[in-house]
């Protein structure tokens, strides 16, 4: 009798097992990875995600690099202030942290990405990571002073003992009218 229950239970388990792992999955199989369109950017603002990057956790105080899976697609509206400077070394290995846990292709993200470029919201400057060879087209598009909406993503953020300074990727940008 003692055999008949551990078998059943080990059926009832292994049952469980697979309509747990089923269930977690699209019906519709794997579907391709697609690129982001605007919809899919959150209207916020770059004080707004500091505020957010500032609450380091406890167990993220001690960590000097800290990297997001959650991207959280963002839109919002800056001014360009024209100033570009080389990606700080405490940035960047953000970005090769971040890309060898998240992307599927790290060198998209670790060679390209070494630039950021300043801009402002409200009288507060943000210093945005920026595709280095986009920074030229950038330059003829903006004027200093030119407002923009730029579409972006959260990598992470450097921490200085407790002090977060968040790491925010601008993938494209809209000139305003």
């Amino acid at each position: 009798m003692l055999r008949f229950q551990a078998r059943v239970l080990a059926l009832v388990f292994a049952v469980m097992l697979a309509c747990g792992s089923s269930a977690a999955q699209n019906p519709l199989g794997p579907q391709p990875k697609r690129p982001r369109t605007p919809a899919d950017y959150q209207t916020t603002t770059l004080q707004e995600i500091a505020a957010k990057e500032l609450e380091v956790s406890e167990s993220q105080k001690s960590e000097r690099v800290i990297v997001h899976g959650d991207l959280r697609p963002s839109r919002v509206r800056a001014t360009y202030r024209g100033r570009v400077r080389a990606l700080p070394a405490e940035k960047l290995e953000v970005v090769k942290q971040w890309a060898r846990l998240y992307a599927g292709a790290p060198e998209h993200y670790n060679r390209p990405y070494r630039s950021e470029v300043l801009f402002s919201e409200k009288g507060i400057n943000y210093w945005l990571l920026f595709r280095t060879d986009s920074v030229p087209e950038l330059k003829r598009d903006l004027r200093k002073g030119s407002a923009v909406d730029l579409f972006l993503i959260r990598m992470g953020a450097t921490n200085d003992g407790g002090r977060s300074a968040p790491l925010l990727l601008v993938e494209s940008y809209q000139k305003v009218n």
